[in-house]
């Protein structure tokens, strides 16, 4: 069995559209909210099995990686977290970067030799690395309109991500995943799933409105302190408000 574990944020998303539009397998999919990073703990494997795993801390889940090495499975890990200690192992392979400009996306879009550069485009923008969005979009020669729709869609993709839980979000990761895996190029995903798409802007736009008529409870010439109420707009919209603020 192969399991495909990634983050639920846009860059995790796009990391494994890229993977599985190059290498389409049949796989367990294993995911959640932003926050969720220990996903290895939903994951039960067997010898043999194989685990792909995207955009959470190799830190925060080296215990488990060394468990599921223990049992005779085999991993492929990319991530752009700090990693502590990475085992040498013959069934583990690794491409961890920590460098401020990457992302998981951006390291997957590296091993495939920019295959699918547009979903790694949105997934920067996402994860809030707009300058290496931005220099990867102008090496495809992008207009800055084809530009503007990527780093939206990564904005809104990546806000979907954040919840208390999964009945928070729009859409379920997984969900979100399959929906947009069938397209080589994000606009085709755009423009042949609209409703997804609207749904997902009209929910970021109705939530940050709301997130914009707060009044910070504390501010100085040097920080601003925000007390978000206890509502779903509020969980949901509360990292992409942070990268505005």
């Amino acid at each position: 069995m192969h399991y495909d574990v990634f983050n639920g944020d846009a860059d995790g998303i796009c990391a494994l559209i890229q993977l599985r539009l190059d290498q389409p397998i049949e796989s367990t999919l294993i995911s959640g909210i932003k926050r969720d990073i220990q996903l290895l703990d939903k994951v039960t494997v067997n010898p043999g099995d194989s685990l792909t795993v995207l955009d959470i801390s190799f830190e925060k889940n080296s215990r488990r990686v060394i468990e599921f090495l223990t049992v005779g499975a085999s991993i492929f890990y990319v991530d752009h977290h700090r990693s502590g200690d990475i085992p040498s192992h013959p069934k583990l392979t690794t491409l961890i970067d920590t460098d401020q400009s990457m992302c998981t996306s951006l390291l997957v879009n590296q091993f495939l030799n920019g295959k699918f550069s547009l979903w790694a485009i949105t997934a920067a923008f996402g994860d809030n690395i707009n300058h290496s969005a931005e220099k990867l979009a102008t090496r495809l020669s992008l207009s800055g309109a084809r530009t503007d729709v990527l780093k939206a869609l990564g904005i809104y993709i990546n806000y979907n991500g954040y919840g208390g839980s999964v009945s928070d979000l729009h859409f379920a990761p997984d969900f979100l995943y399959r929906e947009m895996v069938c397209y080589s190029s994000p606009f085709d995903f755009i423009s042949e799933n609209p409703d997804t798409f609207e749904k997902l802007e009209t929910g970021y736009h109705e939530d940050m409105a709301c997130a914009m008529k707060l009044k910070p409870e504390y501010e100085s010439k040097f920080v601003a302190v925000f007390l978000m109420p206890d509502e779903a707009w509020a969980r949901r919209v509360s990292g992409v408000f942070g990268n505005n603020l």
